[in-house]
């Protein structure tokens, strides 16, 4: 009945406004409106962009212009052709417009030409640079994304890997010249602050630059013990505890998986990324979880992650 229901509504809307057939029966005709702020976003300097977009989709475009609506109403956009190739034209448009409103024009722009005839590549960057090419407030990235003439995306963290994932989008010589800017960062920020691509930082990063990449107050990662009989108390039913600490505090903690060998098997090692403040406020989230038991200090490699901790009773 649900499936017939829906039937029901597809029929009506294919005859009712902004969406009906041609004489030929073939050509279906659907009009947009497309908001006023934005109008010339889709016809394009000299009309190259709402050109191209015909050209890419196959379809007969017109920004309906005159009409009794004042100058700085919506304008509808008649969209003519093959149904199928109507809808992804409309898809289309929508989403030059939803980007407008996610980035500046130059970046639009750019990535509507990547989408014409543009790709993407990859690029890996070391946990301990991300922070970097990110900047403060995005400032970095923003600036690597205008001056290449690219848009650049971190792929979800799954929060096990050493890399994230930057996938960068634009044509393929702009890709490799922000590729490239992004090498030469993570370049410098590894001489300047000694780190092999593989080393991890740990400390209690109380601002001790135990990990501050960058400037003061940088990306920084602790490693945080907690007794294993109050592990679950953090972790929570389903993981409900430890995503609400990552939320509340920005930071992002995880269980250890694979502790190191010589780990005492009565604690559990959660690690923390973020900036100090972040850090801060997740450990103080995890004390009240815990109740105020949690060993605190970093589980160091050479020693039990007692030699900073007060004595506990099965020592």
């Amino acid at each position: 009945q649900a499936k017939r229901l829906l039937g029901q509504i597809v029929d009506r809307c294919r005859n009712g406004p902004g969406f009906h057939n041609d004489v030929d029966g073939n050509s279906t005709i659907q009009e947009i409106l497309i908001p006023a702020s934005k109008v010339g976003l889709v016809i394009g300097k000299g009309g190259e962009t709402i050109k191209q977009l015909q050209e890419r989709t196959g379809v007969k475009m017109i920004m309906i212009q005159d009409g009794p609506l004042p100058t700085g109403a919506d304008k509808p956009l008649r969209i003519t052709g093959d149904a199928f190739k109507v809808q992804q034209a409309r898809e289309m448009v929508l989403e030059i417009i939803r980007e407008k409103d996610q980035a500046d024009f130059r970046g639009v722009r750019n990535d509507f030409s990547a989408r014409m005839g543009g790709g993407s590549i990859e690029v890996s960057v070391p946990r301990f640079a991300v922070g970097i090419v990110i900047g403060r407030n995005g400032e970095m990235i923003k600036k690597i994304q205008n001056d290449a003439g690219v848009r650049i995306q971190f792929k979800p963290d799954d929060g096990i890997s050493s890399e994230r994932v930057a996938q960068v989008m634009g044509l393929p010589d702009r890709c490799q010249h922000a590729a490239h800017i992004i090498s030469e960062l993570i370049l410098t920020a590894q001489e300047r602050d000694g780190f092999g691509s593989l080393a991890v930082a740990r400390g209690r990063g109380r601002g001790r630059g135990d990990w501050s990449v960058g400037t003061p107050g940088g990306m920084q990662e602790i490693t945080y013990t907690v007794p294993a009989d109050k592990c679950g108390l953090v972790i929570g039913k389903g993981g409900e505890n430890i995503k609400s600490i990552n939320q509340q505090s920005g930071a992002h903690v995880e269980l250890q998986r694979n502790p190191p060998p010589n780990t005492d098997p009565g604690v559990r090692i959660f690690t923390i990324r973020g900036v100090p403040q972040q850090i801060e406020l997740a450990r103080h989230l995890i004390d009240e979880k815990v109740g105020g038991t949690s060993m605190g200090g970093p589980g160091g490699f050479g020693q039990s992650p007692f030699s900073q901790a007060p004595a506990t009773p099965h020592q």
